[in-house]
């Protein structure tokens, strides 16, 4: 990201696209608030300019790296961007182990098309997890409710940590939210003041909310350089 964060900084525009499924594409998950992607073009205004920088969500809800690649030409390289952030995945977790090799290879083919074409940076990052619901009725194949849950047959954590190795690989950035939310410390003095965990971040079992959508951007911000809290937040 070395080439976009220098063009940010001398003023010079840049156009970035964000790649990615229903985490990504505005939707009613966060009741009205600016998901990560708004709140990261918000943050780019903020600090580096008005007409610097253009933003474009090319979220698709129920979106994978294997869908992309059939829209890849309208919703990504057209616009010649200077950066793609890919955020894909949660999707491409529901093939299991034995689709693991077929998505590896989804990823690469992505962005070598994206290299190739646009001559781009790419900033990978992966899916949040899967939340289980809190409280009664629940069910054993829950886990521990209201915490991170790793389906048998939608192995998210290994589809996460494969988008890692593939990245340190290729020599792009990479911000592993899943290990970041999963690993999250939850530190209070009575269980009552914390009862759910990382739930409170989300809209459903799958879907940041608004605070979840918050916290993707705070993980992102210090690759922009950009303040993770902003000025008109209390």
């Amino acid at each position: 990201m070395k080439k976009t964060l220098a063009k940010l900084k001398s003023q010079q525009h840049v156009t970035i696209v964000a790649f990615g499924d229903s985490i990504t594409e505005d939707t009613f998950h966060t009741r009205g608030h600016m998901n990560w992607v708004g709140l990261l073009r918000e943050a780019i205004f903020e600090t580096y300019g008005a007409g610097v920088c253009t933003m474009i969500n090319s979220g698709k809800c129920a979106s994978s790296f294997r869908e992309g690649l059939t829209r890849i030409q309208r919703d990504v390289l057209r616009f010649q961007p200077d950066l793609v952030i890919l955020a894909l995945g949660m999707n491409d977790a529901g093939g299991g182990l034995n689709g693991l090799d077929a998505f590896k290879n989804n990823v690469r083919q992505t962005i070598y098309l994206i290299q190739e074409n646009c001559g781009s940076e790419i900033l990978i990052r992966t899916p949040n997890p899967v939340v289980t619901a809190p409280g009664p009725p629940g069910v054993p194949e829950q886990g521990q409710l209201g915490r991170a849950w790793e389906s048998p047959p939608h192995r998210l954590k290994v589809y996460a940590q494969a988008l890692v190795s593939l990245a340190k690989e290729l020599g792009i950035s990479c911000v592993d939210h899943y290990t970041l939310w999963t690993e999250a410390a939850f530190s209070v003095k009575h269980p009552v003041a914390d009862p759910n965990g990382p739930w409170q971040r989300m809209g459903d079992a799958i879907h940041p909310g608004a605070l979840g959508h918050r916290v993707v951007f705070s993980e992102l911000a210090p690759l922009f350089e950009v303040r993770a809290r902003f000025p008109w937040e209390v």
